[in-house]
C-alpha cells in the first residue's frame, strides 16, 4: 500500500508537534534553560545546591533566590555600587569591576562569589589560594556565623581593597574609613609610632607585645584571636588621637 508524500508529511508535523505540546504539559520540554546549579551528591550537605557549580551568568537576585542569602548581603559584600543594581548584576561582571586587583595571584570573580556564598551558608567548598574577596565581604561572613577558624584565616588573609562602595550605605563607607590604617601586613610599631600607647594596644589584645616588630594579623592568627575585632578596636585607638 503506496502512502501519499503530502499527507505522510502532514503526519510527521502533527506527530512532532504533538509531541511537544504533550511534553509541555507534563513539564518534561523546556524551551528556555532553568538555572539549577548541581547538588551535592554525599555528606552533611547532600541534596543541597553546590555554590562550587556557581556560573558567571547567575544573577546575584537567582542566586539569593536558590541559596536563601538576602540580596542585601550579597550586592554589600562586593560593595556593588547601587542597591537597586544588586537584582540583575552577573557574576561575571566583578571581574571588570576588580580589573585593578585582579592578578594571576589574586582574582575576584565568579569564584569568589561561591567561596562567599559556600561559607555564608556553611558548605563545603575547596579554598583556592589564587581566590580572594573583597574586604567588605569579611564583616558579612563573620556576621552569618558558620565558617570555621580555619575558614576565617583563609578569608582573612585572603583580601583586596573594595573597588566600590555604596554611598546609599553609610555603615559600609564608615566601616572603610575606619580600618584605613590597620591593614593586612601593618605592624605594632607602626601603631606605636603614630602615638598609640603600648598598654592600650596589650589591653585589647590581652597579652604583651613580644615584638614591635610583629605584624599584628601574624599575631592574631598565631594566638587565634579575631583579626577583624582587634584591628577594629585598635583603629578606635587611633580615632582617638
Amino acid at each position: 500500500m503506496k502512502i501519499n508524500q503530502f499527507i505522510l508529511s502532514i503526519a510527521i508535523v502533527i506527530i512532532m508537534f504533538g509531541t511537544i505540546s504533550a511534553t509541555s504539559v507534563l513539564g518534561l520540554w523546556q524551551i528556555t534553560s532553568t538555572k539549577i546549579p548541581a547538588i551535592y551528591l554525599s555528606g552533611e550537605a547532600s541534596g543541597q545546591y553546590n555554590p562550587a557549580d556557581i556560573r558567571g551568568s547567575y544573577s546575584f537576585g537567582e542566586i539569593s533566590d536558590l541559596f536563601g542569602i538576602p540580596l542585601k548581603d550579597l550586592g554589600n559584600a562586593f560593595a556593588i555600587e547601587n542597591e537597586n543594581s544588586f537584582q540583575a548584576f552577573q557574576c561575571k561582571d566583578l571581574e571588570s569591576i576588580y580589573a585593578s586587583s585582579n592578578t594571576a595571584s589574586k582574582s575576584v570573580g565568579t569564584e569568589s562569589v561561591e567561596i562567599f556564598v559556600a561559607l555564608f551558608k556553611g558548605l563545603p567548598i575547596e579554598l583556592n589560594d589564587s581566590i580572594y574577596l573583597p574586604n567588605t565581604a569579611e564583616v558579612i561572613l563573620i556576621n552569618a556565623g558558620r565558617m570555621t577558624n580555619d575558614q576565617r584565616a583563609f578569608v582573612s588573609s585572603h583580601l583586596v581593597d573594595s573597588e566600590k562602595v555604596s554611598s546609599d550605605n553609610p555603615q559600609l563607607s564608615t566601616s572603610s574609613e575606619r580600618s584605613s590604617f590597620i591593614k593586612g601586613k601593618t605592624t605594632f610599631k607602626e601603631v606605636l609610632a603614630i602615638g598609640v600607647k603600648k598598654e592600650d594596644i596589650e589591653a585589647v589584645i590581652k597579652a604583651s607585645i613580644p615584638d614591635t616588630s610583629a605584624v599584628i594579623k601574624d599575631f592574631c592568627l598565631k594566638n587565634s584571636l579575631d583579626f577583624t575585632l582587634v584591628k577594629t578596636e585598635i583603629q578606635n585607638l587611633i580615632d582617638k588621637k
